[in-house]
């Protein structure tokens, strides 16, 4: 359940980078950046074409929003039900450890203090997002857990949306 939910929180990430990009607020979003340092680490080939790295780039950001969802899913308390302050938590954890831990130590992109601070406020702004989605769907999945199809003539009658 945690790597489904940190694969989901970090498809809303996209959404919200992509509209900061078109609004001209970006000019690459953070997938991007671990794409091409990804490929200039690699001695293997990398895709040429445009679309190809959109998948190469968006799979690279579902792992790793899935690997995060599950060591939030294996390190929180038990029983622990989703809180804003869970997922506040677990944003600025994860934007903190990016931006001024990993980005700089790997020379991904440009470390939080020297970003603009527009830059900088759309990636905590994603980092919360994903945050409030990961914990609220863990939560929710979790609580789901025991839940059965329904037969088809009761699925005709129930409430779906």
């Amino acid at each position: 359940h945690g790597a489904l939910a940190g694969a989901l929180g970090a498809a809303t990430m996209t959404v919200l980078h992509m509209a900061a990009h078109r609004a001209g607020w970006l000019e690459a979003m953070v997938p991007q950046a671990v794409e091409v340092w990804a490929k200039d680490k690699s001695p293997l080939p990398w895709p040429r074409r445009a679309e190809s790295h959109h998948v190469a780039d968006q799979l690279l950001h579902l792992g790793y929003g899935a690997a995060a969802g599950t060591s939030y899913a294996l390190t929180r308390a038990v029983g622990a039900r989703a809180k804003p302050s869970l997922a506040l938590g677990l944003g600025t954890a994860l934007w903190v450890f990016g931006s001024f831990v990993l980005f700089p130590a790997l020379k991904i992109a440009r470390p939080a203090w020297r970003a603009a601070p527009r830059e900088e406020a759309v990636n905590l702004a994603a980092h919360l997002l994903y945050g409030g989605v990961t914990v609220y769907l863990l939560d929710e999945l979790e609580r789901q857990k025991h839940t059965e199809p329904l037969a088809h003539w009761r699925m005709r009658h129930a409430r779906v949306g």
